[in-house]
């Protein structure tokens, strides 16, 4: 019983760990394809924003630019479970 509640409370650590550092990439994600967006880096956003989730093993979902704020969807497939996370950034 006590193996069980270990497992058990084991996998649930590793996946609000997964999902924390999931959603802290995407935020950072977010805030490259902004500069990218007003000049302070070059490229594309979207094309930026998807060679770091590719670098980070990470899927970019949707990559999404309304006036001056960037929309990122991401997710990462970690146990058969699949996580998405999202983040925006902009002025």
């Amino acid at each position: 019983m006590i193996l069980g509640i270990f497992s058990a409370t084991s996998l649930y650590s590793l996946h609000l760990l997964v999902n924390t550092r999931l959603q802290a990439t995407t935020e950072a994600i977010a805030l490259a394809a902004t500069d990218a967006l007003r000049g302070v880096s070059s490229g594309y956003p979207c094309i930026v924003a998807k060679d770091i989730a590719t670098n980070s093993q990470l899927v970019l979902e949707r990559c999404r630019i309304v006036g001056f704020e960037v929309f990122i969807e991401t997710s990462f497939k970690s146990l058969g479970l699949v996580h998405k996370a999202r983040a925006r950034a902009g002025p």
